[in-house]
């Protein structure tokens, strides 16, 4: 997350949220990003884990303007909630914001022995899901308490549902991969983290480190022409098409 974006969000929720239960909050999420993108994704279920402990403390502060440690009991506090007249909060607080950070994030990260279609890695498609349910969860949170003008606060909450991609850093507003996996697949993931696309000289600069400009050209060419996973576009961008996004994401679900 970056610094303005955290200090943005740290403003807006302290206008209505002691400093210390947001701080801890922002902490937890930005946890659960840094072990997606490290290909973490035990480390992300445990860390989505923790973030929604500190939602419900949120939650708890909602109900009871008590700030704890730690919540007795998030069933409790969620039937609670539920069983509230509709008059006295938010249905997002009610219900929607209860009821997805459990089972979308809670319930998966305690799942035992389930039974998964291979080779796609369950632990990646868990912790995908939990962060996304995270980034929902924020970002209703901001809608919900914002004190910002509407449009600037519809710009962050888009910054923060973006989908983010794991093993993709960005420094100085340029983007890396991490983790080897040939210039195709590094090309297919690079475009998966830029839904707008990038242009040639864009993904060479990226790459330039580990490949060859003509071995860069050559795998755009390869990933157009017999792959067609890469489309280029009337403004010579390259965005990656739907065939790209599935065996990208098979890719990655296989580097533990």
């Amino acid at each position: 997350m970056s610094t303005g974006l955290k200090s943005v969000l740290a403003t807006e929720l302290s206008k209505r949220f002691p400093a210390d239960l947001v701080n801890d909050l922002i902490y937890s999420y930005e946890r659960v990003l840094v072990e997606y993108k490290k290909g973490a994704w035990d480390e992300t279920l445990w860390k989505a884990g923790k973030f929604v402990e500190n939602v419900f403390r949120l939650l708890y502060f909602i109900v009871h303007s008590v700030v704890l440690n730690q919540v007795p009991s998030m069933n409790d506090l969620k039937t609670k909630l539920e069983k509230s007249p509709s008059t006295t909060f938010d249905d997002s607080v009610r219900i929607l914001i209860p009821r997805i950070a459990t089972a979308m994030i809670y319930d998966p990260r305690s799942k035992k022995g389930a039974v998964h279609v291979k080779p796609v890695n369950p632990d990646y498609l868990d912790a995908t899901l939990a962060v996304s349910a995270c980034d929902w969860l924020l970002a209703e949170l901001v809608r919900l308490y914002h004190t910002q003008d509407s449009k600037q606060i519809q710009s962050i909450i888009h910054s923060l549902v973006m989908r983010k991609v794991p093993f993709v850093e960005k420094h100085e507003g340029k983007s890396f991969v991490t983790v080897p996996m040939g210039a195709e697949d590094e090309i297919l993931l690079l475009l998966l983290d830029n839904s707008d696309g990038l242009d040639r000289t864009t993904i060479g600069e990226c790459l330039k480190n580990n490949y060859t400009q003509g071995r860069v050209t050559q795998a755009l060419q390869k990933l157009v022409q017999k792959k067609r996973f890469v489309v280029e576009t009337s403004r010579r961008n390259y965005v990656i098409t739907g065939p790209g996004e599935q065996h990208i994401s098979g890719v990655i679900a296989k580097i533990l």
